[in-house]
């Protein structure tokens, strides 16, 4: 991998991390169950991770894998960090329904700024156009909800079902994750050059981090919640692993994410 692709490898960290824990929090809250005081939290979290997005951006040098979609890329950045700020307003004001229309649409676009970007290059591009919104969804989830666990230490009577509704979210984008790295692996095949690093990426952000998920659904039916909020710190950092790896994995010339 160049030192040229560094920035990009950022860049989706950032836009992973933001897009989808706004588009998670979005899809939880469409049946409701969270604190204002949580999505105020999450919101300014948000906002932060828009605004490192949008300098990520500024700060990437033209190649020509990125090139072609440039121009879209940018203004989809722009576009979500405007849409970050429209929430956070909408959450503050407490205005009905409008907080959770703006992180639906928000999380989309920034989705679709990471499929730009998977548009831009010349091969597998729907693979890797996939395994970004996966990656994003997985990220999103495991963020936004190891963040909640918080609020039932000081909420005990708070319902488990929104909880419960992220990590659900959380497995099936890692189970997602899993079959498009298998498709990759036996459509492709693996350089030996990055053999070690696949293996890892697999089993350290997909396997490991969905087993985790799984136990931490389990756990969400126990009186505390404390279990679930550990276990969901853990996952955080697999998946956290496992999106760094799979971007750089494709910068090292491997279609897999």
């Amino acid at each position: 991998m160049s030192v040229e692709a560094l920035p990009y490898v950022n860049w989706i960290f950032w836009g992973a991390l933001s897009g989808g824990t706004l588009l998670a929090i979005g899809l939880t809250e469409w049946r409701g169950g969270t604190t204002r005081g949580y999505r105020l939290f999450m919101a300014w979290s948000i906002l932060i991770g828009a605004v490192i997005w949008v300098l990520s951006e500024t700060g990437l040098a033209p190649v020509p894998v990125a090139d072609a979609t440039a121009e879209l890329r940018r203004g989809l950045v722009w576009g979500f960090l405007v849409l970050a700020v429209a929430y956070l307003l909408a959450v503050w004001r407490a205005w009905p329904r409008v907080p959770l229309g703006t992180a639906v649409v928000g999380g989309g676009v920034g989705l679709a700024a990471l499929v730009s970007l998977a548009l831009a290059g010349e091969a597998e591009t729907g693979l890797f156009a996939l395994g970004l919104v996966t990656a994003a969804v997985a990220l999103g989830s495991v963020t936004a909800g190891m963040l909640l666990g918080h609020w039932y230490l000081v909420t005990p009577k708070l319902s488990p079902d929104p909880l419960r509704r992220l990590i659900r979210i959380l497995i099936g984008a890692l189970f997602a994750q899993g079959l498009l790295v298998a498709w990759s692996v036996v459509t492709f095949g693996v350089d030996d050059a990055v053999a070690w690093l696949t293996g890892l990426r697999f089993f350290v952000g997909v396997v490991f981090p969905l087993a985790i998920a799984v136990l931490a659904l389990l756990a969400t039916s126990a009186p505390s919640m404390q279990s679930t909020t550990g276990l969901l710190y853990i996952g955080l950092a697999a998946v956290m692993a496992g999106t760094i790896g799979a971007a750089s994995l494709v910068y090292l010339g491997w279609g897999a994410v």
